[in-house]
């Protein structure tokens, strides 16, 4: 009878480890403080690409306003507020640069604007890299034809140990 209890006791872990699966953990995952390390970001007009950046960074020695921590913490449930701090050079300190709130759904982050959600971008976790990706698509009609003009920016952040 106890084989029976702990077999079924083993069955119900599984279902409901299985059930969380990797949206709970990337979730518990995403709460802390990160450090920019690498930024890149692909300009396109219609399918040339124009602009092919790629920025190596360090949060433990900013140098610039495109050094960037986030801390994020969960409010509840799936919405998570993300506080982003930048790098001032005049006062030599971390001087917060906004504040949104996303919902996260599997790897996909949502703003709310006006009342709606808008997808954001999509992210990937591991336990000390944070990388979230984003595309901006916009289509403009001009005399001379459309042009179609895309951007696909890439964060990368390393998990600090504590916010610097």
């Amino acid at each position: 009878m106890k084989r029976i209890i702990y077999l079924l006791a083993a069955v119900i872990g599984l279902c409901i480890t299985s059930s969380c699966g990797k949206d709970f953990f990337d979730q518990v995952l995403l709460e802390g403080n990160w450090g920019l390390i690498r930024y890149e970001m692909v300009t396109s007009v219609n399918g040339v690409v124009e602009e092919d950046i790629v920025t190596p960074l360090d949060p433990f020695n900013p140098k610039t306003q495109m050094d960037t921590q986030l801390a994020i913490r969960n409010i509840s449930g799936n919405q998570y507020e993300f506080s982003e701090y930048i790098w001032d050079n005049f006062s030599a300190s971390w001087k917060l640069s906004i504040k949104n709130v996303y919902i996260v759904r599997n790897d996909v982050l949502f703003m709310v604007q006006s009342g709606r959600e808008m997808e954001y971008g999509h992210f990937s976790i591991s336990a000390s890299t944070l990388t979230i990706e984003t595309i901006d698509i916009h289509e403009d009609l001009l005399p001379s034809g459309a042009i179609q003009t895309s951007t696909v920016s890439k964060s990368t952040y390393r998990r600090l140990s504590e916010f610097l």
